[in-house]
Order: C-alpha cells, then structure tokens, then sequence
C-alpha cells in the first residue's frame, strides 16, 4: 500500500473552475489533496455572484462553510446574514442555503459528509472540471462534452439538467426545453424546485412552456 504524505498548500495556489454561468468558482481542494474521507472545496466569485450557489441537500449531507476572506452575505432558508472572514456557518441536511460574494476576492471552504456513510466523491466535481475547460475552447467544445456525458449516462437527471442549462444560457430555448423535460421525466421531484429556483434558466420564464413544463 502506497504510503500517503502530509501536505501544505495556499488556496490561492489552486486552479479555477467556474461553472456555466461563471460563478461559483470552484478551487478543488479535495481533490488537490486527495482527500477519500468526507468533501472539502474552496469557492470564490465576482462580487454579487454566488459563492455558494443556492441549494440544499436533501440525501442527508451536513455541510460546514468557512469564510476565509472577503464577506458573504448568507442565506440560509429565510434567514439572511452578512458575514465576514474567521466565520463558520453549519448548515443540516434538507435546509435551503447560499452565499453571494459582498467584497473582491472572497474565499469561502464547504465541507460535508453524511453521517454514518463512508464517504464517495461526487460526480459534479469532474463534471465542473471537465466542463469549464472545455467551455473555455469554446461552445461547441462544451456542447460536445454534455453529449458525451448525455450518452454515458442516458437514464441520470442530471446530465439533460446540465445540458439544459448549458442550453438557456446559450439561448437556444428549444434544446433547453427539451432537455429540461428529460431531466424532470427521470429526476425526483426536488429536480423541479431546483430549476424553479435556477438562475440559469432566467431567460426561459417568460416563454409559455416553462409554466406548461412546470405544472405538470
């Protein structure tokens, strides 16, 4: 067996991953450190771009968010509070959070696990990975990873869900649409409060399908 070493880096030494819509951006800490025991993620954004996207976790997770620098104002439910470095939030599992960037350079660290179970890495981390390189080459290279990843997996939510998005934002409502009713159609419904409360389809609501979509 392999003997594992210690390790000190700078969070400011990790590479930058931003999602679709450019925030959050993720700074893989876990994977940097090859963490195997429970999550832990570094996530910066621009200022009044979420740092924390909005979510909850509905599967039993408890997360620990610690602000490292800058300031935060963070929500959790209907509780909102501004909050700055040297702070730690917990949040339990199936509860409604987000924090959005108040100052330049924030810097905040999540950490989760779920009580009992040993811990497996998540898919998205890849996926974010994997997509913000290929988006940075371009459109049609990041169109092609989600065909790729629609293909792999054709019976998992999240990749049409992903691929809707990609979609919305890109402004072609048609494939949003469509992908959008695939991931509801093979999702729970929590897939449905997720996309009503989405910031990335924005530019979808005032099209007629989206109320049709979402009253089924």
């Amino acid at each position: 067996m392999t003997e594992r070493k210690y390790a000190v880096i700078s969070l400011d030494e990790l590479d930058t991953f931003p999602a679709m819509t450019g925030a959050p951006v993720l700074r893989p800490l876990r994977q940097r450190l090859d963490v195997r025991a429970f999550g832990i993620n570094c996530w910066t954004a621009p200022v009044g771009a979420p740092v924390i996207e909005r979510h909850s976790e509905p599967n039993g997770d408890e997360e620990v968010y610690i602000v490292v620098r800058g300031r935060v104002r963070f929500t959790i439910n209907e509780k909102t509070f501004e909050l700055g470095p040297a702070t730690v939030v917990y949040v339990p599992p199936d509860t409604t959070r987000e924090a959005v960037a108040v100052e330049p350079e924030t810097l905040v660290v999540a950490i989760g696990g779920k009580p009992g179970e040993a811990f497996e890495p998540k898919s998205w981390e890849d996926f974010q990975i994997a997509f913000a390189q290929a988006h940075a080459r371009g459109d049609e290279e990041a169109r092609a990873l989600l065909a790729e990843e629609l293909a792999r997996d054709s019976n998992a939510w999240q990749p049409a869900y992903n691929a809707a998005c990609f979609e919305a934002l890109t402004g072609n409502a048609d494939a949003a649409f469509e992908h959008l009713a695939r991931a509801f159609a093979l999702g729970p419904e929590r897939v449905r409060k997720l996309a009503a409360n989405g910031e990335d389809f924005a530019a979808l609501r005032s099209d007629p399908r989206w109320q049709q979509l979402m009253d089924v």
